[in-house]
């Protein structure tokens, strides 16, 4: 079952068959860029045919599987407001969360569903996090507008199972009914936490720290 954030009706997702027409994905080696506060922080490129797209990756210490996101942006923008979603992912992955996330922003100035990322992209980032971090495949999610379309939202290379398909999706950055709420309240400081929270309960992380999700001041971001 995938639960969608504020949905009332359950959505069963089914996939039958894997994608045997997926081009394989090149990636870069990934380099450390930070380890703290038992969360590693990497960085990597997914060399696609339009050129290089940059990610970042957070991964809590632990000896035990543990819980996977893909986000497709890495920030929200509107007027006056921007949304670190690094800094959100951080603070997820200190409740026990790892997360890849992909760079590029959400334009919300007027809003519009111009957002989503090419599919093959945000296969590949979930293809990276099943082969190279040990996540609990029984709790993943999705955050963020990308291509989630295919076998059921499932993302397979030929011959490849189980596929990654998400239990929970943080669905923002779109224009319909919920997905417009929620972006809303990525935007505020009150509704990242209620965000944060609720995919708390639905990955069964740690009780989730209000300061994990503030804004720093600090030249440098997470």
């Amino acid at each position: 079952m995938r639960r969608y954030l504020r949905l009332a009706v359950a959505f069963f997702a089914v996939a039958s068959t894997c994608a045997g027409q997926f081009a394989p994905c090149k990636v870069s080696r990934p380099s450390t860029f930070d380890h703290r506060d038992g969360i590693t922080e990497l960085r990597l490129s997914f060399l696609e045919p339009s050129g290089p797209q940059e990610a970042h990756v957070f991964m809590p210490d632990s000896d035990t599987p543990i819980p996977g996101i893909v986000f497709s942006h890495s920030s929200i923008h509107r007027a006056n407001t921007r949304v670190d979603l690094l800094r959100f992912a951080r603070g997820l992955a200190l409740a026990g969360a790892a997360s890849i996330i992909l760079d590029g922003t959400i334009e919300w100035e007027t809003p519009n569903d111009n957002s989503k990322q090419p599919y093959h992209l945000i296969a590949c980032a979930s293809h990276w996090l099943l082969e190279n971090v040990d996540v609990d495949r029984q709790r993943l999610a999705q955050a963020g507008p990308g291509a989630w379309v295919g076998t059921g939202g499932y993302f397979c290379l030929e011959g490849e199972s189980p596929c990654y398909g998400g239990r929970a999706i943080l669905n923002f950055g779109e224009t319909t009914n919920s997905e417009f709420r929620n972006t809303e309240k990525m935007l505020t400081r009150a509704g990242r936490l209620e965000m944060a929270q609720w995919t708390q309960r639905e990955l069964n992380l740690k009780e989730i720290n209000p300061e994990w999700f503030e804004p720093v001041s600090s030249h440098r971001k997470h």
